[in-house]
């Protein structure tokens, strides 16, 4: 294609090819081919061939340094770099590349500097390397759990392309329906608009102009030298907060959101705000060790006899052979250590009559150079009682205590609120959720409220409950606390902790009260769903679906299955099979991929995916004879189908019923003993052709690692 001398120059000059490099067009063209033609190096050496005729052309200086790192000469680059950005300082073609090598080598939060010099140099157009450059920190700040900066980038970039490039589209859905991510995170931020009657509209708007092309560190501090000329109003308060929150600027972002939590602003804003601040604190998690101590022993045979023999030490039956490593070999054996005895019968149990997983201890065999040893393993609020069973069960065969470290940790909450118990072996589904649930509510309402936290100074929340000073931040804790477990304490009301620590409760959002499609996403579960007229609840349910907001799903998602006004305009089947999906109870789930299946058929469509659904939820609750009747059914009836054998070669691929070449996988134990299901596995995977040697194996393939760790 030639090129149009009108266009803007490929270096980023600001000025049309016509009136920079008239002298270049023909290069140019020759290096455009070479591009459209993949020859990259033979590019690279034409251009190094012809810059002593035309030195210092920022034309050429872009696309060199652009094929340079393109070809993996990250130095070359670099210096190549230094010369565009000497000559051309202010360059915003110079400013992306730049960023972009930064981004690779050193992390997406050292190169928003150079982005946001780039985008400040944009005079009327964004350069195709700006443009990739704010693509590229996007992903790299989503990989480094910036996603609250990574969403803003790809929400720009968006925005340059008028939503037309798929690529940052279809990122930025993956993060909002991940269910890894935080609800708070996911968060949509309009700039607010200064109010219709301020005398200062009009510098506001002024102020905020550049943010509005993506210059946020601009805009950032136009805002804040505002302030002080107009006051600390709570729309510019928010619109710093926000535009630092782009920027990854941890610590002004935090300072900024609480700033604007003590505007005066309505109690929801506020705690919304204060809830970000604690979200974006790397400093108000507290976190519980992982600590591993190493033990010697006297005599290795009694120690696993003694282990062996003991009811608070149970084997095991996991394969070890993976916790070897070139400088040491595995464990000969490994064992749970029990808080008590395992009850004979679950009939009458209750949570605190439940044995508890306080350590875990491997057996390792004398080595050239060290002596038979045992490793503890034990998060630290369990460490004296495991060390103390450990001593116990295994009396003198234990000798002296040798080397301990901190193997990792993780947050507090999430260690209090796992459930590492060992139950009777006639416990039954129900049983065992109503246990869970009893322990959760435990932990939720009596537990977590005499936790003392980072976030209040090191005390509890129980004892800040009454300082009035201290509300707001006691009420976004509760707030985070609710969002971060809405996907499993579905029961629990979150207004009970509320009253209790005297704090106000979060009421019913009445939707003729409010503007719906304004509606902070943090208080969709709270909207009056019998009140929402039909496109209200679709909107509604698509958006907590979209960004998969648990709890919200949970009221929506039924009264959608349940109106009959929506038949026809919804597929019922996928909104069934999607409240199966968030479906703690496995019992429940059934019914539900029953209806969903009801309503698939009614429509006319397969009831592939429910049966697929019910598949994995069997294998993974060990119900063998009824999942080995759904395989049969599927095989049968939809293996042909688009699809369905690629999926079901993923589960059974996952669940280590079969291997990678669709054969059965035999278990650890007997040789040749075979999974009950992978005789029917095996030909269902071979139908649909799924998998050859020397072919593509399907990502996420091969049997998942059994072993166990603490919590």
């Amino acid at each position: 294609m030639p090129i149009d001398p009108y266009s803007p120059c490929p270096g980023g000059t600001g000025k049309k090819i016509k009136f920079c490099c008239s002298d270049l067009v023909g290069e140019l063209e020759k290096i455009q081919r070479m591009l459209e033609g993949d020859q990259r190096a033979a590019c690279l050496d034409h251009i190094e061939s012809i810059e002593a005729k035309y030195p210092e052309r920022a034309c050429l200086l872009s696309t060199k340094a652009m094929l340079q790192a393109q070809l993996g000469q990250e130095k070359q680059a670099e210096e190549t770099l230094g010369t565009f950005l000497a000559k051309y300082p202010d360059n915003p073609v110079a400013l992306a590349e730049k960023a972009t090598l930064v981004a690779a080598s050193e992390g997406g939060v050292a190169a928003l500097t150079l982005v946001q010099q780039a985008l400040e140099s944009c005079v009327e157009q964004i350069p195709a390397q700006v443009y990739d450059a704010i693509g590229l920190v996007a992903q790299i700040l989503i990989a480094e759990n910036q996603v609250l900066a990574g969403r803003g980038h790809l929400i720009l970039q968006l925005g340059f392309s008028g939503s037309q490039d798929q690529q940052p589209l279809q990122l930025l859905m993956r993060v909002n329906n991940s269910s890894s991510i935080p609800l708070v995170a996911k968060q949509e931020f309009p700039l607010l608009p200064a109010p219709e009657d301020a005398l200062w509209k009009s510098a506001f708007q002024k102020a905020l102009e550049p943010a509005m092309r993506g210059c946020w560190r601009k805009g950032a501090a136009q805002l804040t030298e505002l302030a002080k000329e107009v006051g600390e109003w709570p729309a510019i308060r928010h619109n710093v907060a926000v535009l630092r929150t782009w920027l990854a600027d941890t610590p002004g972002a935090i300072a900024a959101w609480r700033h604007y939590a003590a505007a005066d602003i309505p109690l929801d804003d506020a705690v919304e705000a204060e809830a970000m601040a604690q979200t974006l604190d790397p400093e108000a998690v507290d976190l519980v060790d992982l600590v591993s101590v190493e033990y010697e022993l006297k005599d290795i045979e009694v120690a696993q006899a003694q282990l062996a023999a003991s009811p608070l030490a149970l084997h095991m039956p996991v394969d070890l052979s993976q916790m070897g490593s070139e400088d040491q070999p595995p464990p000969k054996t490994g064992f749970w250590l029990l808080s008590r005895d395992v009850p004979e019968s679950a009939a009458g149990l209750t949570p605190a009559d439940v044995p508890q997983v306080v350590g875990q201890v491997f057996v390792y065999g004398k080595q050239t150079d060290r002596a038979a040893r045992v490793e503890l393993a034990a998060y630290r609020p369990q460490l004296e009682q495991g060390a103390a069973k450990l001593t116990d069960i295994v009396g003198d065969a234990l000798g002296p205590q040798g080397e301990s470290m901190v193997r990792t940790e993780v947050p507090a909450l999430q260690h209090a609120l796992t459930t590492n118990w060992r139950l009777p072996s006639d416990t039954s589904p129900e049983k065992r959720r109503e246990l869970v649930e009893a322990q959760r509510h435990q932990v939720l309402l009596n537990v977590w409220p005499e936790m003392p936290q980072k976030i209040f100074g090191g005390k509890s929340a129980s004892e800040i409950a009454g300082d009035k000073d201290q509300q707001i931040k006691l009420l976004a804790a509760v707030l985070l606390l609710e969002m971060a477990t809405d996907a499993v304490a579905a029961e629990f009301d979150y207004n009970e902790l509320r009253r209790k620590l005297g704090c106000p409760v979060l009421g019913p959002i009445d939707p003729s009260t409010v503007n719906l499609a304004e509606l902070p996403l943090l208080r969709l579960a709270r909207v009056e769903v019998k009140k929402l007229n039909d496109d209200q609840l679709i909107d509604l349910y698509r958006r907590a679906d979209h960004y998969r907001h648990v709890a919200a799903l949970r009221k929506l998602a039924p009264e959608v299955a349940e109106r009959p006004s929506l038949d026809g305009k919804i597929d019922k089947s996928e909104v069934y099979g999607l409240l199966a999906q968030i479906e703690p109870d496995s019992s429940k789930v059934v019914a539900l991929l029953n209806q969903a299946r009801t309503a698939a058929e009614a429509a006319g469509k397969s009831t592939a995916p429910w049966d697929l659904t019910e598949l994995a939820m069997r294998i993974g609750e060990g119900e063998v004879a009824e999942a080995d009747k759904l395989l049969h059914h599927i095989r049968d009836e939809h293996i042909r189908e688009p699809g369905v054998a690629q999926a079901l070669f993923q589960i059974l691929s996952d669940a280590g019923i079969i291997g990678p070449d669709g054969k059965p996988a035999v278990p650890g134990g007997g040789a040749g003993e075979a999974s009950p299901l992978a005789s029917q596995a095996a030909p269902a995977a071979e139908a649909g052709k799924i998998w050859t040697p020397g072919g593509d194996e399907p990502s996420g393939g091969g049997k998942k690692s059994g072993i166990w760790t603490p919590d």
